[in-house]
């Protein structure tokens, strides 16, 4: 038997050899060796209790998550998935730079190397945990019912405290409360979860914060107002400088009406009218108004709000007063205070003609007869004298300009 297996065994080894040749060839050509990249592995931090012991709060910068790049069987490989791969990150071995190595492991497949191991790192930021006070912001969606509008809703509690690292409070815009007023007509309670918006508007990550609050939601108690159409009116006060006048055609204004929100019980103590003041003292030409219809509200009417055009743009026009002529006839004129036994005679055509200036109004008023046109001669005696016209002007009427008239004073004939 022994001489038997001794018979040719350099052979017989030869023959091992080349079918153990030829089993790897088979399997690295059926079953070769191959890379896979899992991306995006999340990264587990190991020994966090070592950042409590700095009295900080850790902050990933970046590294929480890697891609591992793994070697093995086709066949290994094929049923490998990301759950199978696991990354961490130890914090007792962070280095001075606030870094630490990702380690990356496949458990239960030995066969299966990483090879990319020692190329990730996990960036750390080290922050001091503070603690903040908030005050919330009720931001509505949706629409009441046609005719109400959403009063000022109270939250309950209406300040939170925030804890969490102070990089991240340092950017914390506001906290705020979502409430849906869809079709609503009357006051409701509900109930709504806070959330941290930084000052770009996005929702810092609650992970990142410690809300301290009774409840994860809050309540809000949410006023439904009524409303009610107010018009405007506007009025001008003080006087215009002498020889200009506003007419009523001159004053315009938008908007005419505006709608004003609030409980019924406020509401039914407005009256029917805004009244806007406009005061013209002294001002000739434009005057232009933005008027707050805010600031004609009753405080005492905490209530109200005015809800659209909160704003009334005024714009006056104090114009020159109208200029009107006359032609007066001269038998029409009066010599008042001529000396007893002295005559006088104006050299001048048949009519004189005069410019007044007046309100509108008072311009198909301006006749003669209203006028009463003279001369004063008080003082006069014969010669011929250079003399201003006179008139009995009525109130808003004033001269255009100063008429003189030449008038000669002689004895009377007996």
């Amino acid at each position: 038997m022994k001489k038997r297996l001794m018979n040719n065994f350099g052979l017989k080894l030869l023959s091992l050899g080349i079918a153990i040749i030829f089993w790897f060839v088979i399997i690295n050509t059926q079953d070769p060796m191959e890379k896979k990249t899992f991306k995006d592995v999340p990264v587990k931090v190991l020994n966090e209790e070592k950042v409590l012991e700095r009295e900080k709060v850790l902050e990933v910068l970046s590294g929480d998550t890697v891609d591992v790049v793994v070697e093995g069987r086709r066949s290994v490989l094929e049923q490998l998935t990301e759950s199978d791969i696991e990354a961490t990150a130890d914090l007792s071995e962070v280095s001075f730079m606030d870094t630490v190595l990702v380690k990356a492991t496949v458990p239960g497949h030995p066969d299966v190397a990483v090879l990319n191991n020692g190329e990730n790192v996990m960036k750390l930021l080290f922050d001091d945990y503070v603690t903040r006070k908030f005050s919330f912001k009720v931001n509505t969606v949706g629409e009441p019912t046609t005719g109400y509008f959403v009063g000022d809703a109270l939250p309950s509690p209406n300040i939170i405290q925030i804890s969490g690292a102070k990089s991240v409070l340092d950017k914390v815009k506001e906290v705020a409360l979502q409430v849906d007023v869809s079709g609503r007509s009357v006051d409701f309670v509900t109930t709504a979860v806070p959330v941290v918006y930084d000052m770009n508007g996005d929702e810092i990550s609650p992970s990142k914060l410690s809300l301290q609050t009774e409840t994860e939601a809050v309540t809000v108690n949410v006023p439904i107002l009524s409303s009610k159409e107010m018009r405007i009116r506007v009025t001008t006060v003080g006087e215009t400088p002498d020889g200009f006048e506003i007419l009523p055609s001159n004053v315009a204004f938008q908007p005419e009406v505006v709608r004003v929100a609030g409980t019924k019980e406020d509401l039914e103590k407005l009256g029917y009218y805004f009244e806007v003041e406009v005061d013209v003292t002294g001002q000739t030409g434009t005057i232009e108004r933005n008027i707050q219809i805010s600031s004609m509200l009753d405080d005492t009417l905490t209530s109200l709000r005015v809800v659209d055009n909160p704003v009334v743009a005024v714009i006056v026009q104090v114009t020159p007063y109208v200029e009107r002529k006359l032609d007066i006839p001269v038998s029409g004129i009066e010599f008042r205070n001529l000396a007893d036994g002295l005559s006088a005679e104006i050299i001048q055509p048949e009519t004189v003609s005069v410019l007044l200036r007046c309100k509108s109004a008072r311009a198909p008023l301006m006749t003669v007869e209203h006028l009463k046109p003279y001369v004063d001669l008080v003082g006069c005696t014969e010669g011929t004298y250079i003399l201003s016209l006179g008139m009995e002007l009525p109130s808003k009427v004033i001269w255009g300009e100063q008429k003189e008239l030449e008038i000669i004073v002689k004895k009377s004939e007996s």
